[in-house]
């Protein structure tokens, strides 16, 4: 383990002493690893040690469990714990209500138990890395003064490097376009207080139903734009679908008139297999997919996909994710033995969970597949 790693700590939360000691065992060659039995002696740790870089947290814990945990750290004062990464473990028990919960908590991502060595690995590599580049950015980036979002030039060089980033790691990368329809009438019917007041809800809306680590910006007078890095096109798709819904809800009364708030989406999930691709590219995508929303109609998310003509539509409810659960030890073993139960569905999930492995033992150990590995991303998505 490096010195490096000791400024970059990874905090394991568990209450079963077992599943801490297999977490340990996993990551200790790489990382510097703490401990923690419950949310309260977790809680303890974040607040003394600034050394805690990204945590994995179970969530039925006594004391203080990870619900309470992931609510406290997301609204500590201190604004770098507050944005600090939470990986909730999900057992076999967590129903989809209970991640939709976790996730307007704040949590960052889930790992499923019995966890695997490379999914755990990949999950403290990339959101370390990721979370350091994203500091240093901060130090200078501008914010819009009414509704504290990033400028739009801030915007695009933070773009840029996540970009950059994306494709030295092979991660996944989603960028996405919010107008507000038929803003420009409430701004002449209503007067620019008014105005203001709707732009500052909803740039909080964006803040609220965002993750810590994706970045949101305020465009131009009802224009917006988040960029999430580190996850999926379905689970880029959730947050999305979770902020329109909130917006959706905001309804302007004044007098006998009642304007709903609503906005138009465009998205792009780019799959980054050409390394001349650029960020002003990607944010054209999610343009082109956000005019065909504006076009069809109010409150509509376009998904841009290859091109202007090949666009697919969803309304907000319309959005959800599915990804099969698979054990990488368990599928080995029964492709060692030649058991055909192993199906196409499960061998796609355990190639996409190895694809971090994959990406870093190529960049550590200089083995040239960097092209191998974007055609893999490419097949494995669509």
């Amino acid at each position: 383990m490096s010195e490096n790693n000791k400024e970059n700590q990874v905090l394991v939360v568990d209450d079963s002493r077992v599943i801490r000691r297999a977490a340990v065992k996993i990551l200790q060659k790489e990382f510097d690893v703490v401990e923690a039995e419950d949310g309260e002696d977790a809680w303890d740790e974040l607040q003394k040690n600034s050394n805690i870089s990204v945590v994995f947290s179970d969530l039925g814990m006594p004391n203080m469990d990870g619900f309470e945990l992931l609510e406290k750290v997301r609204n500590a004062q201190d604004p770098v714990l507050a944005k600090m990464p939470i990986i909730i473990i999900t057992g076999a028990e967590e129903s989809d209500g209970t991640k939709e919960e976790v996730l307007r908590l704040g949590a960052t991502d889930f790992i499923s138990k019995p966890f695997d060595s490379i999914s755990l690995k990949s999950r403290a590599s990339a959101h370390i890395n990721y979370r350091n580049e994203v500091k240093s950015l901060e130090k200078g980036a501008a914010l819009d003064k009414l509704t504290g979002l990033l400028t739009e030039a801030s915007f695009h060089q933070q773009g840029e490097q996540a970009l950059a980033y994306a494709k030295r790691h092979c991660t996944e990368f989603t960028l996405v376009r919010f107008d507000i329809d038929r803003f420009a009438d409430v701004f002449v019917k209503h007067g620019k207080d008014i105005a203001e007041q709707i732009l500052a809800k909803v740039a909080s809306l964006i803040n609220e139903g965002k993750r810590t680590e994706d970045i949101a910006a305020r465009l131009g007078v009802s224009r917006f734009a988040l960029l999430l890095p580190c996850s999926d096109p379905q689970g880029a798709e959730v947050v999305v679908s979770r902020i329109c819904q909130r917006v959706s809800r905001l309804k302007l009364k004044m007098g006998k008139d009642v304007f709903n708030i609503q906005f138009s989406t465009g998205i792009t999930s780019p799959v980054l297999d050409d390394t001349e691709v650029v960020f002003s590219d990607l944010f054209k995508q999610a343009e082109i997919a956000l005019q065909k929303a504006v076009t069809d109609g109010s409150g509509k998310i376009v998904r841009y996909q290859s091109g202007e003509s090949s666009v697919t539509e969803n309304t907000p409810e319309s959005l959800s994710v599915s990804e099969t659960e698979v054990d990488l030890e368990d599928i080995v073993i029964k492709l060692a033995r030649e058991d055909a139960s192993v199906t196409d569905e499960q061998l796609a999930s355990a190639m996409r969970k190895m694809l971090p492995l994959i990406a870093h033992a190529d960049s550590r150990l200089k083995l040239g597949l960097s092209k191998v590995i974007l055609h893999l991303k490419k097949r494995l998505h669509h």
